[in-house]
Formats: structure tokens, C-alpha cells, sequence
């Protein structure tokens, strides 16, 4: 109910802006797309970030091999999947963190299109396997296909083979062309900080006995001895 009304709140929103575009300022165009890359980078920032001190997925432990496959909820399944491989939760963070560092004013299409890469392949899992964020994830989907729509007369002279028409040139105060880059690289420190973080828990993690990989490698099956058969 509560979805139902802001899909309609939307609907009314969107048609009314559409229908005034025309007649509104000028500088109101480009204030929703940055509202847009700003919200989106947010996000995408959020999620991978702390993936790179596997914040979201964690490590395998013991506890979670003792799960069996028909005892796991499709969502477990997903977030041992994930556990499973540090090098992979590493890679779903960059997926999302370099997207979210190219949405800036020049390389918006890029990220917006990788943005849409990433969070095609996320809304699938999150609906496949269960994850409760499934609405929340469309909704971050659907702000990169936004951006990437709005420089579709640019990408399709680029597929045709045609000159690319120049994206019209607003000039930005330099509070936010330095503005951009600093926070640009406070996100890479933070990633750093974060990525220190995780190699300091890999290593802890490996060196405790108990986390050992062996039965994961051996693909879950558990050793016995049998007795003895006895008629």
C-alpha cells in the first residue's frame, strides 16, 4: 500500500515536471541529474566500501560449513557464497566503488553506465535469492539508467560511427570542480583505510586453526571412518 502510493506520488511528480520542463529554469535540468549522481554515488559508495573490510559478507567460519545446502535460505546461500571468497567481496567492491568515483560532471555516461552494469547483475541476486532490498535496489538501477538515458543522442552517434555532439558547457564554480576532487580522494584514502582494515582480519582469520579451509576444499564432505560391518 504504502509502495502503491509513492509509485503514484512519482507518476503525478514525473508528468508534472515533464509537462512544465519547458517553461522552468534553465538551471533546473542539470540540478536533478546531480541530485541523481549524488544519491547514486552515495549509495554505491556505502555498499562498496565495506566490502573491502568485509563489512557486509563477513568470513567463512565453521559455524556456517555446518549449515547444510537444504538448511540454508536462498539469502544464506548467497551470503556464504560471498564469505567464501575474500578476493571476490573485493572485486563486488571495486564494481561499485569505481562507478560511483566516474559519475562525476565530464565521465557521468561511463559511470552511469557501469553504474547500470553492476546494479543489473545486484537486482538479479536480490531478487533470485531473496534479499530484502529488492525495491531499494531497483530504485538505484533505475537513477543510472536515468543518467545513462540522457546522453543517449551522444552514445548512439558513438555506436553509429558519428561525431559525438559536444555535451553543452556549464560552467561550475571552483568550490565544486575542487569540491569533486577532494571528496574524490577521501573516498580512495577511506578505501584504503578500509582495504588495511580487511588484510588485517584475512590475516587474523587464516591464522586461527578453527577457520581452516580444508573441508570447504574438499567441497563440504565430511570424512568417516566406518565400523566395522558386523552381521
Amino acid at each position: 500500500m504504502f509502495f502503491g502510493l509513492l509509485f503514484l506520488a512519482a507518476l503525478a511528480g514525473g508528468t508534472l515536471w515533464t509537462a512544465l520542463q519547458k517553461r522552468l529554469p534553465a538551471w533546473q535540468v542539470p540540478a536533478l541529474s546531480g541530485f541523481l549522481r549524488f544519491f547514486l554515488a552515495a549509495w554505491l559508495l556505502s555498499y562498496g566500501l565495506i566490502k573491502f573490510n568485509f563489512g557486509q559478507f563477513g568470513l567463512l567460519h565453521a559455524e556456517q560449513l555446518d549449515t547444510t545446502y537444504g538448511e540454508s535460505s536462498p539469502m544464506g546461500l548467497l551470503w556464504r557464497f560471498m564469505a567464501a571468497s575474500p578476493g571476490y567481496q573485493w572485486l563486488a567492491g571495486l564494481a561499485e566503488v569505481l562507478p560511483a568515483l566516474l559519475l562525476h560532471r565530464r565521465t557521468v555516461t561511463l559511470g552511469a553506465l557501469l553504474s547500470s552494469v553492476t546494479l543489473t547483475n545486484i537486482v538479479a541476486l536480490n531478487l533470485l535469492y531473496d534479499v530484502p532490498v529488492k525495491l531499494f535496489s531497483g530504485h538505484l538501477l533505475l537513477a543510472a539508467l536515468i543518467l545513462a538515458a540522457a546522453e543517449w543522442p551522444r552514445l548512439w552517434a558513438f555506436a553509429r560511427g558519428e561525431a559525438v555532439p559536444a555535451r553543452q558547457a556549464r560552467r561550475q564554480p571552483a568550490v565544486f570542480r575542487w569540491g569533486s576532487w577532494l571528496l574524490t580522494a577521501l573516498v580512495l584514502v577511506t578505501a584504503g583505510l578500509h582495504a588495511k582494515q580487511g588484510l588485517g582480519e584475512l590475516a587474523e582469520y587464516r591464522a586461527d586453526p578453527a577457520n581452516s579451509q580444508t573441508r570447504l576444499q574438499t567441497r563440504g564432505f565430511h570424512p568417516i571412518s566406518p565400523e566395522p560391518f558386523s552381521r
